[in-house]
């Protein structure tokens, strides 16, 4: 019988892990790389926001979410409540509506403090990065479906 170390990964060399680090820079830009630059807090925020089917998520609208989530807190279903406030917004974001995108993301952040998506629902709390997030939003949405 086969000793079991055969079958795990061997860990490589503190050198071999720099240059890995090194070439990694090297890698092409994804879409949201390039919109975001070299923000990395915004980069942060749309990576844990944006729809990756829009239209099957829109096509319910943002007050179905709105009044499930509204279900959901009253039930004390905090979870459940926090994942329709962050849907909403992120319709919101997608739809390019400011102080919708504002209100839904801070309420998905207070009635889940412990959530871990909670930094990225905080930084559209300014209005100065939610107007860059819906603008850089609006980019990634025109350009993914040009691509597609």
């Amino acid at each position: 019988m086969a000793p079991l170390g055969l079958f795990r990964k061997k860990e490589k060399p503190a050198e071999t892990k720099k240059d890995s680090h090194v070439t990694s820079k090297t890698e092409p830009k994804t879409l949201l790389d390039e919109l975001c630059g070299n923000n990395k807090e915004l980069r942060e925020a749309l990576s844990r926001t944006l729809l990756l089917n829009p239209e099957a998520t829109v096509k319910e609208g943002i007050e179905f979410h709105v009044e499930k989530a509204e279900e959901y807190e009253k039930a004390q279903k905090t979870t459940n409540a926090r994942i329709e406030y962050q849907v909403a917004g992120q319709i919101a974001l997608h739809d390019g509506k400011l102080p919708q995108v504002q209100k839904f993301f801070k309420k998905a952040a207070e009635i889940e403090p412990d959530s871990p998506y909670r930094k990225a629902f905080e930084y559209f709390g300014k209005k100065e990065n939610a107007e860059k997030a819906i603008a850089a939003a609006q980019e990634f949405y025109a350009k993914a479906d040009k691509r597609a």
